[in-house]
């Protein structure tokens, strides 16, 4: 795995790496410890077989040592513990940080609001002119622009020999689709199956389902993969099917699954996915999990006769297994299910109301004061966690005693309050705010002021912001709500002029972000001139003023976007606040810094990054030019192949949000999460 080290920074500053053809996108180091799991429960009759080659099994080659010293210690970590199949941990993955990075893209929605028509207040137009117009700062590719840069990168791939040329040029082509190339990408990706390279096996078996292709082939294709069948053998160079290998398939399925609106397509996809997950004591844990979180996957809008019978037969599956009695290691397996069953559920069907309350009993299990001696009782912390995650969306708004809801949220009070684990106590705080209602903004509001300020109440401050952004997505926060509303801003900016700790001033940054309050704009603002040097700070802040809309902050922004060369973290999150403010010059000075002499690989691949997050189509010609450049090192053509695939992506949010914004990141995997080569971990 091409793995690029930029910049060591603590935690979620760490800087990106190369990986899979994109960049690292997580919060920081996160290496699976030794395997917990009981005796006996991890036989996978696949997991010592291998093709010729570099071709370990548990993880993708590096490149690391010729490129990083950094960057080779963590690849040696990895292998270090290959074998290891435990939850993730790292400097401290109960930071609300971790939580964000990996879950923010719905909430920022950066290509939407790069793309569309503006409407601004006229005093903030006078700080900005283009934004009085109205027009949007960006233009996306046009077809003919699309198809150009599709069979630019399928000549490269096919004449390449480098594995960070391959990987990148694999998932840009799958970004664009085969719709958009206008040819078909089967015959690209599929080749890279045998490869003996675990991360172009990786990279070509994911291609397969962020192109978004629907057709009877790649369905055959994935399902051979995951199924270790015959066919599957043969793809995969005459071997068997190494299980990253088959779990980075599953995934690529549950891609697919929840495009798919036709009974057929969906049945097929869901078999060997059925398959794996009632046959545990045969697979090992990254492919249980990844079979878990693809099936979760199926759309819950997709309401026909048809979809309601192979919804609730993907639900009594993952019922039956999480019924299973097993060990506290597989109850991090188990731990997947909560959180899959409450994305499948419709709020107010019969099996949501049975399953709130089987969530609802093993959450209260860790309770201090329960005893947890019911028999059948999970009291996993893992299972803690996921209960609380899947209870917050399972639920409508708790207004009243009369609210439907008021039980579950009474719970996930008692769980802040008085539960055994510290990251099921944050996690109650963000369910509590995505049932959103008058008792949760009141009962958080209230924490917020005595809670322990490095701990608690940086959970506490995004969870506000959550609500504050789901009413203003609702329009409730007008009207006979607006007092309420103004109060939750007056108490999270009465709290940000007290805080001193840098990771609860950025949430609070982000929390008052998410209000969208005008009021929070000159604290912001002078905020993130005094705390420019400050990384920790001056990024979210940076980001804050961002999503607040505030044009009078650009000028600041540019000089800390331009500042940054170094500073990974805070050039890409200036970039997002720009792209959101509508900065009409960001894309011109990106094209003259990506064409600078001299330019360094570290400040490449920022740049590179933030033209793929923007957007715009007048980035593809020096985008395109440096990718035909053959005197330039590979690593750099790698990253213009990340660029192009960002820019004409055909999805508007990144592929793998969809699986991000709703895990449990605890309960992780090596091919979930290890802060290097999990999908959670790609671009």
């Amino acid at each position: 795995m091409p793995k690029l080290l930029l910049v060591a920074l603590p935690l979620i500053m760490a800087a990106p790496l190369v990986a899979h053809g994109g960049q690292y996108r997580g919060p920081g180091g996160v290496t699976p410890p030794a395997n917990t799991s009981s005796p006996g429960t991890s036989q996978n009759k696949t997991s010592g077989n291998t093709v010729s080659g570099n071709n370990n099994p548990s993880a993708p080659a590096s490149p690391a040592s010729r490129v990083s010293g950094g960057a080779a210690a963590r690849g040696a970590r990895a292998n270090a513990g290959a074998a290891a199949l435990g939850y993730a941990v790292g400097d401290d993955l109960g930071r609300w940080e971790f939580w964000w990075e990996f879950g923010k893209d719905p909430y920022l929605r950066l290509r939407d609001t790069i793309y569309s028509d503006r409407s601004v207040d006229p005093g903030q137009a006078l700080w900005n002119p283009r934004l009085a117009a109205g027009a949007p700062i960006a233009s996306p590719p046009t077809a003919k622009d699309v198809r150009a840069v599709a069979s630019q990168l399928s000549a490269l791939l096919s004449s390449s020999k480098d594995r960070d040329t391959s990987s990148a040029c694999l998932l840009a082509l799958a970004k664009i689709g085969p719709a958009q190339a206008g040819f078909d990408l089967t015959e690209l990706f599929t080749p890279f199956l045998a490869r003996g390279d675990q991360e172009l096996r990786e990279s070509s078996a994911i291609a397969f389902g962020i192109s978004g292709s629907l057709d009877q082939e790649t369905q055959q294709i994935l399902a051979d993969l995951i199924e270790d069948s015959s066919h599957g053998r043969t793809l995969s160079g005459n071997s068997a099917v190494n299980e990253r290998t088959r779990a980075f398939a599953a995934y690529a399925s549950g891609l697919l699954l929840h495009r798919s609106r036709e009974a057929s397509t969906s049945m097929r996809l869901i078999r060997p996915l059925q398959e794996v997950l009632n046959h545990p004591a045969d697979n090992k844990r990254n492919l249980m999990v990844a079979t878990i979180e693809a099936m979760a996957l199926f759309p819950r809008d997709w309401q026909s006769k048809a979809a309601r019978t192979l919804r609730n037969a993907i639900v009594k599956d993952l019922g039956r297994y999480y019924d299973c009695g097993l060990g506290v290691g597989d109850q991090l397996i188990q731990a997947h299910v909560p959180t899959a069953i409450a994305r499948l559920l419709p709020h107010k069907s019969i099996e949501a109301f049975k399953w709130r309350a089987r969530f609802a009993a093993d959450l209260m299990a860790g309770l201090r004061s329960s005893s947890a001696s019911k028999s059948g009782v999970k009291v996993n912390n893992h299972v803690a966690q996921s209960c609380a995650l899947a209870l917050g969306s399972m639920c409508g708004p708790w207004e009243d005693d009369n609210s439907a809801s008021r039980e579950v949220g009474e719970l996930l009070v008692r769980v802040h309050q008085d539960h055994r684990d510290q990251q099921t106590r944050s996690f109650a705080t963000l369910a509590l705010a995505r049932i959103g209602g008058k008792q949760p903004s009141t009962y958080l509001a209230s924490q917020l002021r005595g809670a322990n300020k490095a701990i608690e109440q940086p959970w506490l401050a995004v969870s506000l912001g959550i609500i504050a952004a789901k009413q203003r997505i609702e329009g409730s926060h007008e009207g006979k709500s607006a007092v309420e509303f103004e109060q939750l801003t007056k108490a999270l900016l009465k709290q940000f002029g007290k805080a001193r700790n840098p990771g609860t001033i950025g949430a609070l940054a982000i929390a008052l972000g998410l209000t969208g309050s005008p009021d929070a704009r000159d604290v912001l603002r002078q905020t993130l001139v005094d705390e420019a040097k400050r990384d920790d700070v001056a990024g979210y802040v940076a980001l804050a003023l961002g999503l607040l809309q505030d044009a009078r902050a650009i000028p600041d922004l540019r000089v800390l976007r331009k500042d940054s060369v170094r500073r990974t973290f805070v050039m890409m999150q200036s970039v997002r606040a720009l792209g959101l403010l509508g900065d009409h010059t960001l894309t011109d000075q990106l094209n003259a810094e990506l064409a600078a002499p001299g330019v360094s690989l570290i400040r490449l691949s920022a740049i590179a990054s933030a033209l793929a997050q923007i957007g715009d189509r007048r980035s593809l010609p020096a985008l395109q030019k440096l990718l035909a450049d053959t005197d330039v090192a590979p690593l750099t053509r790698a990253f213009a192949a990340v660029a192009l695939g960002g820019v004409c992506d055909k999805d508007p949010l990144p592929w793998n949000s969809i699986y991000a914004s709703q895990v449990n990141y605890r309960a992780s995997t090596e091919t979930l999460t290890d802060g290097m080569a999990g999908i959670l971990d790609l671009l």
